[in-house]
């Protein structure tokens, strides 16, 4: 995956690189129904869970620290996995500026913006998350 995004931006120089995942992503609700207990998947498989679980913890967390309990199990099943979508985003980012110098070079010295989305499955509506919000603390780093 770094190095076709890598050849992109050092060959075409790009200002926005856009993250985009997905709603229904089969891989997060997989990494959802590890959290509750679900039987082990593949060794491949659950080499893709291990990038994904991370978010997904964090989604669940949030959703059970949220004070509005006024919402349905459902309802709060859509908001983790929402949360968990936009997190992997954001997570993804934090692995490519951490990872791939060509992409880290180009967003501390050449004015790449790295930014999050999510496509909504059902209409195509994508919504922007926006930057990571640690980014300038990511590309402090040496």
């Amino acid at each position: 995956l770094f190095a076709s995004l890598e050849f992109a931006v050092a060959r075409f120089a790009p200002k926005v690189l856009v993250v985009v995942g997905h709603s229904g992503d089969e891989v997060v609700n997989a990494a959802l129904q590890q959290l509750s207990g679900a039987k082990m998947p593949s060794k491949s498989m659950r080499h893709v869970l291990d990038q994904v679980v991370p978010s997904c913890m964090k989604a669940v967390s949030d959703a059970d620290n949220d004070s509005a309990s006024d919402e349905t199990t459902a309802g709060r099943q859509l908001q983790v996995e929402q949360t968990a979508t936009e997190l992997n985003a954001l997570y993804t980012i934090e692995q490519l500026l951490v990872h791939s110098p060509v992409i880290r070079d180009a967003a501390k010295n050449r004015g790449l913006e790295l930014h999050a989305a999510v496509l909504n499955s059902t209409t195509g509506q994508v919504d922007f998350v926006g930057q990571h919000p640690l980014v300038a603390e990511l590309l402090a780093r040496d």
